[in-house]
């Protein structure tokens, strides 16, 4: 098997970006008021998020170990191998598939909704159909294919282009984010927190401690995203600390935790919440035009708006960065064909990777907002499941290889880890029990039986395919990465 390297281009500050740009997203720019509501108020909807961030930290800590000792594309499928073997590798990166080809149109709907707010025009007229009860449109087709091209197009020459298209946006996104959190905190008013509690969105709990549930059912999707740093660590620049990832990696988990809480206390307190969560979106925008009229009021809406552009682009094009790197790394594991193996001659990007993600880009604008929720809750549960298997990876290898290298080693050691087992558990559980408040619905679990029913075929059917060479050589290609940087060195 013939092998090509990836292109070595990625510095600390990019990582950061990366995983940082990920996370953050749109949520706070567009569905900040659906979080507050959804939660029964903006005090529930803070300390959800808080609480969120927090047993995010365990799970963070595993990855943080796990990548700088295992620098290949592929993060999660590398970390099972080596503790598991193939089938649990295989299930790991089978499920992120799903997580990152679900995110991906979910990007592309969303920009367009986005786009839409601004622009009427593009929704104006007949829609082409119906779908989830809501109508697609052909002008907002023809935009969100030309979006998608450009996402495609940037990671389709090189890795390079790609991070400083997310450094841009994501320091679009920081600066916007300021800007909402300093003018929000002048209007502060504590009595806009009032009521604690109120059920506006008749979500079904009767008590602060059922809105708090309901949040921190939601919240683990939007504070997903730091696992495309481990799917694009093969990529470090030449003498990259991965010490200093590991750190990086956890940094970008709390930073956009803690920029969640800010935002969220800033618009709570600005306007009573009851208010907020009523408006329509994009919810942040219109109030900052009531709460400063005149220009600074649209200054405001428009800087928000950008902002939310911004958010869009920076998941958009880390899960494609991640999703493409995924399936390299299972190609390489023979867990997929040997056409998500192929590196670009020129580019030395993932081929096979980039058009999988680009059909699943260019799916979105055909999809529209009538199925983002089904979309949503199985790329949580879908990224709950890769969490799992990291954490239970990073149990093993402790145990079982007490001294590989790990140049970031977690506080906590094998405890740790199992507290991000139990974590990981129980948040996977909230969104397949049917009496939580996290369900992910019949519908959902359809698509997720489904869904397992294909990768065991897959799996069965390529049984000759992957035994046509040992488990060392699969592993070896694997892992060829971390061999040619040993010898480099």
């Amino acid at each position: 098997m013939a092998h090509q390297d990836l292109q070595k281009t990625i510095k600390l500050k990019d990582y950061f970006m990366l995983g940082f740009g990920s996370i953050v997203g749109v949520g706070w720019a567009v569905s900040l008021n659906a979080w507050i509501g959804n939660g029964g108020g903006a005090v529930p909807a803070l300390i959800g998020y808080a609480i969120a961030t927090l047993i995010m930290i365990p799970i963070g800590l595993c990855y943080a170990e796990m990548t700088p000792a295992m620098p290949v594309a592929g993060g999660v499928v590398a970390f099972t191998t080596r503790a598991f073997g193939t089938l649990p590798s295989f299930i790991a990166g089978w499920f992120v598939v799903l997580a990152y080809i679900n995110i991906l149109p979910w990007e592309a709907i969303y920009i367009n909704d986005v786009l839409s707010l601004l622009f009427p025009v593009l929704k104006s007229g007949e829609p082409l159909y119906v779908l989830g009860g809501a109508g697609i449109y052909p002008k907002a087709v023809i935009v969100g294919i030309i979006l998608s091209c450009i996402v495609i197009g940037v990671n389709w020459v090189g890795a390079q282009l790609a991070v400083k298209v997310q450094t841009f946006c994501t320091t679009l996104i920081l600066v916007a984010g300021l800007f909402v959190i300093i003018f929000g905190l002048l209007k502060l008013d504590l009595m806009n927190f009032l009521p604690l509690h109120n059920d506006v969105m008749n979500k079904g709990h009767s008590n602060f401690g059922g809105g708090l549930l309901t949040v921190l059912a939601m919240a683990p999707f939007f504070l997903a995203g730091f696992d495309t740093i481990p799917q694009g660590a093969e990529e470090g620049s030449s003498g990259l600390n991965f010490k200093n990832l590991g750190k990086v990696l956890l940094g970008s988990v709390l930073s956009a935790g803690l920029f969640y809480c800010l935002i969220i206390f800033s618009v709570g307190g600005a306007m009573p919440w009851v208010e907020f969560a009523g408006l329509e979106r994009p919810a942040v925008s219109l109030m900052f035009q009531q709460l400063y009229p005149g220009m600074m009021g649209e200054f405001m809406y428009w800087l928000t708006m950008i902002g939310a552009l911004a958010g869009l682009f920076t998941t958009w094009n880390g899960f494609f960065i991640a999703g493409s790197r995924l399936v390299l790394g299972m190609s390489r594991a023979r867990l997929l064909p040997a056409f998500f193996g192929k590196i670009h001659p020129k580019y030395g990007t993932p081929m096979g990777g980039n058009i999988l993600c680009a059909i699943a880009t260019f799916a979105g604008p055909f999809i529209g907002i009538g199925l983002i929720d089904p979309l949503t809750i199985i790329g949580s549960s879908a990224f709950i499941i890769g969490w799992l298997f990291t954490a239970l990876s990073c149990w093993k290898l402790r145990a079982s290889e007490p001294d590989m290298i790990r140049p970031f080693k977690m506080p906590g050691g094998v405890g740790m880890a199992i507290i991000a087992v139990v974590i990981s558990m129980t948040l996977f559980l909230i969104t397949v029990i049917p009496s939580s408040p996290g369900y992910m619905g019949n519908v959902g679990m359809a698509y997720l039986i489904g869904w397992i029913v294909l990768g065991a075929l897959l799996y069965i059917g390529s049984k000759k395919y992957r035994d046509s060479i040992s488990a060392e050589q699969r592993i070896g290609y694997l892992f060829r990465a971390m061999r040619a940087e040993g010898e480099e060195a």
